[in-house]
């Protein structure tokens, strides 16, 4: 198999259980393009231990120069959480400036207590965001931050909370609970946080055909880049051999959910995988190409 970068140094026959061979030449080549042999190596190690999957966008590789970076996302942390038995769930809300909230120190347990959040009409500027994470047998985790202790990552160039700030306030809020509440500490390689990572941007395209997969949109502020995202996938499937329902058969396998249900984050997971897809489709036609021949053509 020929790659751009070569893993001739690295034993590849432990990941194989983990990596199919074609997939972890998109790990190579896309996912954690310009890696050295030992950081590639780091990157799949660290999906394999802790069951990150980088196709879902659970986990990040970032190059910087010779800087290199390998980080959990919130997507990440929050599928550890709930593969425990003693997950409960999590509930994470925007705190808007006309809101009605009160919060106590519980007397029993010590841990933050949210005693009223009701909604006021016109809500205000954000405040504040909270989350609460719960675990079978322990008090709740409450996380609330206010709006002045992210500001300098809503105003730092080039970051996407410019563009995403509620969501974005609301992801910090709860990767921190979840962490909070479980203790997950992923052994992995943080040069830089999370809330920082460039979010995926497809290209601009003027053809927009977002009925032809049978999704919506999404809600809130990502809506306009999740139906960008359905975009291209409609693009893709329709320059290749692909068709609709094998792009619903990828979201069932490995979302459990219906197209319309994605997020960005698993739109730009399930654009990745439809790739794939794609290239087993060009390599199983190139085979039937090579070995399907006339009678006449072997005289």
């Amino acid at each position: 198999m020929t790659r751009n970068n070569q893993l001739a140094p690295i034993n590849t026959k432990e990941f194989e259980n983990y990596f199919s061979e074609k997939e972890l030449e998109v790990v190579v080549n896309s996912i954690a393009k310009g890696a050295t042999n030992e950081e590639l190596a780091l990157f799949i190690q660290i999906c394999k231990q802790n069951n990150l999957n980088p196709f879902k966008n659970h986990i990040y590789f970032i190059k910087y120069g010779n800087q290199m970076s390998i980080q959990v996302s919130v997507e990440g942390i929050q599928y550890l959480a709930q593969q425990r038995d003693d997950y409960k769930g999590v509930t994470v809300q925007l705190i808007h400036e006309n809101d009605d909230f009160e919060i106590i120190v519980d007397s029993e347990t010590q841990e933050l207590k949210i005693e009223k959040h009701s909604i006021k009409i016109p809500r205000g500027k954000v405040a504040a965001a909270y989350a609460i994470a719960k675990r079978e047998g322990y008090p709740d985790k409450v996380v609330v931050i206010e709006a002045e202790e992210v500001e300098h990552l809503r105003t730092k160039s080039g970051s996407q909370w410019k563009t995403y700030y509620n969501d974005m306030f609301k992801k910090h809020a709860l990767k921190r609970a979840l962490k909070l509440q479980f203790g997950i500490d992923v052994d992995d390689a943080t040069g830089a946080q999370e809330d920082n990572v460039d979010p995926y941007t497809p290209r601009e395209r003027k053809d927009i055909t977002p009925e032809d997969l049978d999704h919506e949109g999404g809600q809130g502020d990502e809506s306009e880049d999740i139906k960008k995202a359905w975009d291209e996938i409609d693009d893709k499937v329709k320059a290749s051999s692909l068709s609709k329902k094998d792009v619903t058969d990828l979201v069932k396998s490995n979302f459990n959910q219906k197209p319309a249900d994605l997020n960005l984050s698993q739109v730009t997971g399930l654009s990745r995988l439809v790739d794939l897809k794609i290239q087993e489709a060009k390599k199983a036609d190139a085979i039937e190409m090579e070995f399907n021949f006339d009678e006449d053509q072997l005289d």
